[in-house]
């Protein structure tokens, strides 16, 4: 298992350490502020595991390759696979 500070993918240079992405063989998980809020599994799909939303978190979401809001609410909330 290893971890990685989330780049942003906008006019940013940093999410200081706020969003961290964990990774175990096939299975990334996205974690803002310490909570994980979506994951992508091995074949590539995109998974909502928190029910919440906020601006900051939606730039986390976005640079991990997720939706935006109107796609974020339209996802099922999922347990968070062990990591």
């Amino acid at each position: 298992m290893t971890s990685y500070e989330l780049m942003p993918n906008d006019s940013h240079k940093s999410f200081y350490g706020k969003a961290v992405v964990i990774q175990r063989n096939d299975l990334r998980i996205l974690l803002s502020y310490g909570t994980a809020v979506a994951y992508i599994d091995a074949a590539g799909t995109f998974h909502r595991t928190w029910g919440g939303w906020s601006a900051t978190t939606s730039r986390h979401i976005a640079a991990f390759g997720g939706p935006n809001k109107a796609g974020w609410c339209k996802l099922p909330v999922e347990p968070v696979p062990a990591y």
